[in-house]
């Protein structure tokens, strides 16, 4: 039996389908949760994100995010790599430009932070992370998670110039070029100054001395020579 449906029924039912798309869209970000490994942990237990950033300057109140690229690790494997290339949404300046090598063109049809932020929380989740100059990277991704109206990420940071410092005291310079003249690394198909790249050439630098500082080193370890752990902003 054929029987109308009262005028009213489609309409609710397209207004449920809009409402869902809508709360959909506008599902909170929840960073994952982080828990510290111990001090007596293994290094093969743990699984390290190292991860660097490219920006449109040197203010992360007033610059913005143009790159993000992170290096997954554990037990001397990496478990995977990630790049995201942010649209700024502003003007890159050209001496910026010419360290980085990120034009306007190469991300302003690339998604935005708020748009690739739930991607690259999914990537760390449980990991120690790893950064070189730590602090300047921690400053800007928090500044632009209050911006997009995002927490901040859980996980404990540990900052690589540090580490090297205390390993390397006689050095004059502790840059990421530094790192890879001193242990020989091979750039054939890299570039410095890009995020994904100097995460991996930061890896291999740790991993080298890591390995050769002790059979099974243990976290203790690299917490004693990295100094203090940071935190996001707002974490």
């Amino acid at each position: 039996m054929n029987r109308k449906l009262p005028r009213h029924i489609p309409w609710i039912c397209s207004f449920l389908v809009i409402f869902s798309a809508v709360a959909a869209d506008s599902t909170p970000v929840v960073p994952p949760t982080f828990r510290m490994p111990t001090a007596g942990t293994r290094m093969e237990n743990i699984t390290f994100v190292i991860f660097d950033t490219e920006t449109t300057g040197f203010s992360p109140v007033n610059d913005r995010l143009i790159e993000i690229g992170a290096v997954k690790v554990r037990n001397g494997k990496k478990l995977g790599e990630k790049t995201w290339l942010l649209n700024p949404q502003r003007y890159i300046p050209w001496y910026v430009q010419k360290v980085h090598n990120i034009s306007l063109d190469m991300v302003k049809d690339c998604p935005t932070f708020a748009e690739v932020y739930p991607e690259f929380l999914e990537f760390i989740d449980g990991s120690v992370l790893i950064a070189h100059n730590a602090p300047f990277d921690v400053r800007f991704i928090s500044a632009e998670a209050v911006r997009a109206g995002m927490p901040a990420p859980k996980n404990a940071v540990l900052d690589s110039l540090v580490l090297f410092r205390n390993w390397y005291p006689d050095l004059k310079s502790h840059t990421v070029a530094d790192l890879i003249d001193l242990f020989d690394i091979s750039t054939e198909g890299m570039h410095a100054h890009r995020a994904t790249d100097d995460s991996l050439f930061v890896y291999f630098a740790i991993q080298k001395e890591m390995e050769r500082r002790s059979e099974e080193p243990r976290f203790k370890e690299l917490l004693k020579d990295a100094g203090k752990v940071l935190r996001f902003a707002g974490e």
